[in-house]
């Protein structure tokens, strides 16, 4: 990122200022890896507190997670309700990824993931359809106790409005980028304090639009070259002796002069 060192500087301030406005959070308990994924998609461009709730109620009104699965996006966007914004993508994405890891592995357990490095069970999640970078990242740090900060499109949105970061950055140079700055030990606070920073902006932004202002606007259309008209023919230059001409035409007076006629001489 240009100016890097700059930004970071940017963004360590940030941090401690907002440890000294809120304090160190409290450590969040681990979660079950898939029960934390499904958490992360209903944390996008939201607050965690707002999607741990939702997801409770989830759960208190269905069997288990196959019924979760099995219920149409529909239906879950309704018991989603106003608790998250953008209910009926988040419901799809739930139900999707749901169905992506009942593929993979025949079961809805994601357990195994804790045998694995933490990069493969990042691009693991990265690959499963519904899930994505910043869900990935949700589990990887909640869950999988890895290095990682989830950076969704508000995130960016608030990080490009406050130049903290190089305006035209996408999410995952972001994401690259704080983690560079902000090491694994610190990871966890940062991003619930960062979460509850960003999460403020979400009743003033309209969320349905985020992508299209997160999308740098096209360089302006290179204007079509004008061929200049050709020069008008420039007029006959008067000759410099025309008035010496006409004085001697007219002669002194400023008659019109005789022609000269020879003299005849007497013979």
């Amino acid at each position: 990122m240009k100016h890097g060192s700059d930004y970071a500087k940017r963004i360590r301030r940030l941090y401690h200022e907002l440890v000294k406005k809120h304090g160190k959070p409290v450590p969040a308990e681990p979660s079950e890896p898939i029960d934390q994924m499904l958490i992360g998609i209903l944390a996008l461009d939201s607050s965690l507190f707002k999607a741990q709730a939702v997801y409770k109620k989830l759960r208190q009104q269905t069997v288990d997670l196959n019924e979760l699965r099995v219920t149409p996006a529909i239906e879950l966007a309704q018991m989603i309700g106003d608790g998250v914004p953008l209910a009926e993508l988040k419901a799809r994405r739930i139900v999707d990824a749901l169905n992506a890891v009942r593929r993979r592995q025949d079961s809805l357990d994601l357990g195994f993931l804790r045998l694995r490095g933490r990069r493969e069970a990042r691009e693991y999640l990265e690959s499963l359809h519904g899930v994505g970078p910043v869900v990935a990242a949700y589990v990887v740090l909640l869950s999988l106790g890895g290095h990682a900060i989830p950076v969704d499109n508000l995130t960016l949105y608030v990080l490009r409005k406050e130049s903290l970061v190089d305006g035209r950055a996408d999410a995952a140079a972001v994401q690259g980028f704080l983690e560079r700055c902000i090491a694994a030990s610190e990871a966890g606070d940062f991003t619930q304090l960062m979460n509850r920073h960003v999460s403020a902006y979400a009743s003033r932004v309209d969320l349905q639009k985020l992508s299209a202002l997160l999308t740098p606007s096209p360089p302006p259309a290179p204007q079509p070259k004008v061929e200049s008209a050709p020069a008008p023919a420039e007029a006959k230059a008067a000759p410099k002796d025309k008035g010496k001409t006409d004085a001697k035409a007219k002669g002194p007076s400023g008659k019109a002069a005789r022609p000269a006629v020879g003299v005849q001489r007497k013979k």
